[in-house]
Formats: C-alpha cells, sequence, structure tokens
C-alpha cells in the first residue's frame, strides 16, 4: 500500500517525539502513535516506512495507521480526544413495585 500523505518532521518534533517513545512513562497508545509518526516521517531527518510496513511493526492496521497521520496529526500525541459519555436520564418521579 502506497502513502496518501506524507508526514513531514522538524528536528523539534522528531525530538519531541523520541523523548516520549525512550521515557517510559507514557501510556501505550501515546508510545504507538509518537513511534509511528517517527516511523512514516518523509522530512529531511526521517526515513520513511511505508505504511504496511510500519503497521505490522507495531501491531496495528493500516487503516489505524492511515487514520492516525491524516486525521489527528502532531497535534494528538500529547493528549487523546476527551470521551463525552452521553449523560442518562434525569428521575424526577416516584418508583412504584410493578
Amino acid at each position: 500500500m502506497t502513502n496518501r500523505y506524507k508526514v513531514i518532521l522538524t528536528k523539534t518534533e522528531r525530538e519531541q517525539l523520541t523523548e516520549q517513545t525512550r521515557g517510559g512513562k507514557s501510556k501505550a497508545a501515546k508510545f504507538v502513535y509518537a513511534r509511528a509518526l517517527l516511523l512514516c516521517d518523509a522530512g529531511e531527518y526521517g526515513d520513511p516506512w511505508t505504511v504496511a510496513d510500519a503497521a505490522l511493526a507495531l501491531g496495528v492496521t493500516n487503516h489505524t495507521m492511515e487514520h492516525l497521520n491524516v486525521e489527528e496529526g502532531l497535534e494528538a500525541v500529547p493528549a487523546r480526544k476527551a470521551y463525552r459519555k452521553p449523560r442518562g436520564a434525569t428521575f424526577d418521579g416516584a418508583l412504584t413495585p410493578a
């Protein structure tokens, strides 16, 4: 599978992502995402892997790799999207036995 979008990271961005992958304190999802960006970097400082090779190395699907690279970008690494749980129904009456 060919790359539809190129990931181009600056030297500073690569250093930040490398720190996140080597710190040992990050969550698994952040680690995988940061590593995926580093592997797919087609910039001046990177040696890009194909989406299929990077997905195989990280244990994720090709679709996941494309979704991460395109839709979320570098801003998604520090914090994931907040999950909004649907608000439950409000109870404003008395319970009656059935």
